[in-house]
């Protein structure tokens, strides 16, 4: 696993696990994101997590079983992590258009300024989801998203502006896919052709340019009494 994508952190101050097993685990679990995100999950080692975290190494078994148990947790932390830069109430309260378009950026901004997720979802890649079937928590933390995607397509369709095939989970597929593809590949495509594409610049672009794929997905072929504008009746 690249350094590069992994988060820079240092060293957590070692406090009295005993007395705050809450402010513990939490610093366990940051140290364990660190370690995988940086060496993956054949690579991390668990000495080098407690001594992250200040913690004996007994504690992380104490907390999460095994290694695997405590991969499993890092897991939903970041998957929890991505979830919390997507607001639904602020996407629907938007309206069909401008949700679609901010919910793009948002996901892409979240993949920018969290390598951590982009690191260990390749990971986890590699494992063909293996860990992540262990868990119940992350497929849960979708559920309110599609559920707005949802409201979103049916608020578009009503107003004439969306096209009626469109399905919410291939969308967010695709729409996730134009975000994560861009950060993770980053340094192949800046060697191998397309110079820096991390200045300010061209993120600004991009990222008007996939909430403009989006939409003009979602408003081709409307249908009668559609129209190509903002959405807003």
């Amino acid at each position: 696993m690249s350094p590069d994508m992994a988060p820079r952190q240092r060293p957590i101050p070692s406090r009295p696990a005993a007395r705050d097993p809450e402010a513990a685990r939490a610093r366990i679990l940051s140290a364990a994101t660190g370690e995988f995100a940086a060496h993956g999950y054949a690579g991390a080692r668990m000495e080098a997590i407690a001594r992250r975290a200040g913690v004996a190494k007994g504690l992380l078994f104490h907390h999460f079983g095994s290694k695997e148990g405590l991969y499993v947790a890092v897991l939903e932390g970041v998957y929890a992590l991505l979830r919390e830069g997507q607001n639904e109430a602020d996407l629907v309260a938007l309206g069909p258009v401008e949700g679609m378009r901010r919910l793009a950026a948002q996901t892409f901004r979240r993949f920018r300024e969290r390598p951590e997720i982009v690191a260990l979802m390749n990971e986890e890649n590699l494992h063909r989801a293996r860990h992540i079937r262990r868990s119940r928590r992350i497929r849960a933390l979708y559920n309110p998203l599609l559920e707005a995607i949802r409201r979103l397509l049916q608020d578009g369709r009503a107003r004439g502006v969306f096209r009626r095939d469109a399905d919410p989970v291939a969308l967010y597929v695709a729409l996730s896919g134009l975000g994560y593809f861009y950060c993770a590949n980053r340094w192949t495509l800046s060697a191998a052709f397309a110079g820096d594409l991390f200045t300010p610049e061209r993120i600004a672009r991009y990222e008007a340019m996939i909430g403009d794929m989006v939409a003009g997905f979602l408003m081709a072929e409307a249908g009668p009494g559609g129209r190509a504008d903002s959405g807003v009746a």
